[in-house]
């Protein structure tokens, strides 16, 4: 079964922006293969941190919004933990 959910991503900012916008259409294709469907994208620019992670006070912010079967949004977790340009990621399903 389909649920909605709300993921924001940080994106390391020692890309260009243009990179990092492509990083995260990777991630769009990647869930659009594993049969998700996006329904908004919002870029929130380079944005500083509230606190430093991993050395780094600064990243690119995206938060995206999709449909995903729940049973598999495991997949979507691994598929940040091994991109190694995503430090923060969350995952929060949206009630409706």
């Amino acid at each position: 079964m389909n649920q909605k959910y709300e993921s924001m991503i940080i994106i390391d900012p020692k890309l260009p922006q243009e990179e990092a916008k492509a990083e995260n259409e990777k991630f769009v294709e990647f869930m659009k293969s594993e049969n998700g469907e996006l329904i908004e994208t919002n870029f929130m620019g380079r944005r500083r941190l509230a606190f430093e992670i991993e050395k780094k006070t600064e990243g690119y912010y995206f938060v995206n919004y999709f449909n995903f079967e729940n049973q598999k949004i495991n997949v979507i977790d691994r598929y940040y933990k091994l991109n190694e340009n995503i430090f923060r990621h969350n995952i929060l399903r949206i009630e409706d």
